[in-house]
């Protein structure tokens, strides 16, 4: 009963950071810290509160991210004619590589950043090197960089691949990715464009951890510092030409199974002298801890410490009302009915007109804060009397129910 009492009088004790207005406004905005999800509760802030200076809560809002949804359209494919060959050489010999219009540049609606290849569903594994071009105006081509695409699948069937096409910089209007060896590769049937609205600030934060040693499984696991709202990761490398196919898995709780949340294959090729290919970064939309890269068993693995892993966190940004009694602060991992974000109407009634005049605030480190107590403090000796007292009440309720169940005895002469 002493330990229960105990346990009940304890708490997580909450963590509080500094909010220092530095653009006043009547709305504020406040970019979240990777600290603050390293004290957090979960993804969905239900234990974040913006407080003032007199311990009031402010109610503050999530600001919208505009990002979140990528804008995408479909491209034609045109092919690209065979090189010269021999006369001796087969007539139906496979394109060299393909043909993109990207569209006159004035008129993109969005900033191009990656191509994804779709090919038929019962195409043969395959795994083809490219080389990606661009040009104005289809004479004067320029190199944007090199890659690999592959079209796998695992043993028990499961499709393993890398559609993604990198675009370094801004391209030009034509695109053409000319395959290594076209024999090797699998001619796509789609092709999607993937965009970033134009002139907008990505709300993204880059993480990066050296790989631990394995664990019994086999899988590397990274610590995350706390629930975090992930966009993409990647796995990178500074040695050698390597490639692994790796599940990418997450798990509830310390004893909780691991869950497979993707597959993909990672690669580093080595060019000599020239820049070395990497895969691109595969997209998430998803909340973690920790992750684990599990390789298939018994896979020859790159040289220990020369694996790192780069992944991208969406930024959390903050909105509120510049109420109360400042400076105001910040506090997560102490959960009530009444933290965690309200709606954005519940906080700026008129969203539109206010969007662009927001004030900035910057958040400081956080510190533990000592949790109020509940009720008066009982010293031991008076836990121990009330605990003893509680036994007694207990013992004597049981008595008096046994003998009302016996009931009255009567005597016969």
């Amino acid at each position: 009963m002493l330990m229960a009492l105990a346990a009940v009088s304890a708490g997580a004790a909450p963590y509080r950071a500094p909010v220092q207005i530095t653009e006043a406004a009547p709305f504020l905005r406040l970019d979240a810290s990777t600290e603050a999800w390293q004290h957090g509760l979960g993804s969905d802030l239900r234990d974040w509160q913006l407080l003032d200076a007199q311990g009031r809560r402010v109610p503050f809002a999530l600001l919208p991210d505009e990002l979140r949804a990528t804008p995408e359209r479909e491209l034609k494919l045109a092919a690209l004619p065979p090189p010269p060959a021999p006369a001796s050489a087969p007539r139906n010999r496979l394109p060299a590589g393909w043909l993109l219009d990207l569209g006159e540049p004035t008129q993109w609606p969005a900033e191009p950043r990656q191509l994804r290849l779709r090919w038929p569903a019962d195409a043969a594994p395959f795994q083809a090197g490219y080389r990606l071009e661009t040009s104005p105006d289809l004479q004067a081509w320029q190199t944007l960089g090199t890659g690999q695409l592959l079209g796998l699948r695992t043993t028990d069937g499961a499709p393993l691949a890398q559609p993604l096409v990198t675009l370094p910089g801004r391209p030009q209007r034509y695109l053409r990715l000319i395959w290594d060896d076209a024999a090797r590769a699998v001619q796509p049937e789609a092709v999607t464009l993937l965009a970033q609205p134009a002139g907008a600030a990505p709300q993204q934060l880059t993480r990066t951890s050296p790989l631990p040693a394995p664990d019994a499984d086999g899988g590397w696991v990274i610590p995350l510092g706390g629930p975090q709202p992930l966009l993409n990761l990647a796995l990178a490398g500074n040695q050698g030409t390597w490639v692994l196919p790796v599940q990418v898995q997450t798990r509830s709780s310390a004893k909780a199974p691991w869950q497979t949340i993707a597959r993909s294959v990672f690669y580093r090729v080595d060019r000599g002298n020239a820049p070395a290919d990497t895969a691109p970064a595969l997209p998430l939309d998803i909340s973690a801890s920790e992750l684990r890269l599990l390789p298939p068993h018994g896979t020859a693995l790159p040289p220990p410490g020369s694996l790192r892993l780069d992944w991208t966190l969406r930024v959390i940004r903050l909105v509120w009302a510049a109420q109360g009694e400042p400076p105001f602060s910040l506090q997560v991992g102490a959960a009530t009915p009444e933290t965690g974000p309200r709606p954005l109407a519940d906080v700026v009634p008129d969203w539109h007109r206010e969007q662009s005049r927001l004030g900035r605030a910057q958040l400081g480190a956080f510190t533990p804060q000592a949790m109020p107590p509940t009720g008066p403090a009982l010293p031991p000796r008076r836990l121990l009397l009330w605990a003893v007292l509680g036994v007694g009440v207990v013992l004597l309720a049981a008595v008096t129910w046994r003998l009302w169940r016996q009931g009255p005895q009567t005597t016969s002469t």
